[in-house]
C-alpha cells in the first residue's frame, strides 16, 4: 500500500525529486516546460521565467529523504505554498510530537482539533505559530492520521500568516485528497491521481 493524493490539478503540482520521471529525463526539462506553461498563461518576461524556473528547481532539489512534494503553483506571480507529506510504518512516538506539539519555538499554545477524511478516516490538525533565530513567526499546521500500521503526516508552514489563514481551507481540501492505495511500499513518490 501507499499514498496517492487526489489534488486539484487546478491548484497542486507533484514536485518530482528523482529524475526521470514521467517522461522528463532531468529536472531542467521539468522545470522548462513548467515555466514555459506559466509563461503561456501568465505573460511572464525573461526575469519572471528565470526567477520561477531557479524557485521550481529549488522547490526539486530541497525535497528532504521520506518527503513527499506538492506546489501551490496556480499564479506563483501572486503566491505560493509548499505541502509535504510523509508516510512511515507506525512509530513509537507519542501523538504529541507528531502533531508538533513539543516544538520548543512556539510562541504560544498550539490548537488541536479532529480532521476527517473520506479515505483516512478520523485524524488531527495543529497548527502552532513558530519564532525562528531572527524573530520571524511562522504558522506551521500538521495533519496526522495514526492507522494501525502506518502513520500519515502533511506539513505545511508560512511566514506570511495571513496567507497562511487565507489558503487554510486550500490546505484541508488538499489533506482530504490524501488516500491508500495498492501499490509499492515505500515507493519514492506519491503519484497524482491520472
Amino acid at each position: 500500500m501507499t499514498l496517492q493524493v487526489n489534488a486539484d490539478p487546478a491548484r497542486w503540482m507533484y514536485i518530482p525529486a528523482r529524475f526521470p520521471w514521467q517522461g522528463y529525463a532531468q529536472l531542467e526539462d521539468w522545470s522548462s516546460t513548467l515555466v514555459a506553461t506559466l509563461s503561456d498563461l501568465h505573460g511572464y518576461d525573461t526575469d519572471q521565467q528565470d526567477l520561477f524556473r531557479a524557485y521550481a528547481e529549488g522547490l526539486s532539489r530541497g525535497v528532504e529523504t521520506g518527503e513527499h512534494r506538492y506546489g501551490y503553483l496556480t499564479q506563483p506571480h501572486v503566491e505560493v505554498a509548499i505541502s509535504s507529506f510523509y508516510e512511515w510504518h507506525r512509530l513509537d512516538v507519542d501523538d504529541d510530537e507528531l502533531l508538533g506539539l513539543l516544538d520548543d519555538r512556539a510562541v504560544r499554545p498550539p490548537t488541536v482539533e479532529p480532521f476527517e477524511s473520506d479515505a483516512l478516516g478520523v485524524g488531527a490538525v495543529s497548527v502552532r505559530h513558530v519564532a525562528d533565530p531572527d524573530g520571524t513567526v511562522s504558522a506551521v499546521a500538521h495533519w496526522v492520521w495514526r492507522l494501525p500500521d502506518r502513520d500519515i503526516i502533511m506539513v505545511i508552514g508560512d511566514a506570511d500568516i495571513p496567507r497562511f489563514l487565507r489558503l487554510r481551507p486550500v490546505y484541508d481540501e488538499l489533506a482530504r485528497a490524501i488516500a491508500i492505495v495498492p501499490g509499492d511500499e515505500g515507493r519514492s513518490s506519491i503519484w497524482p491521481a491520472a
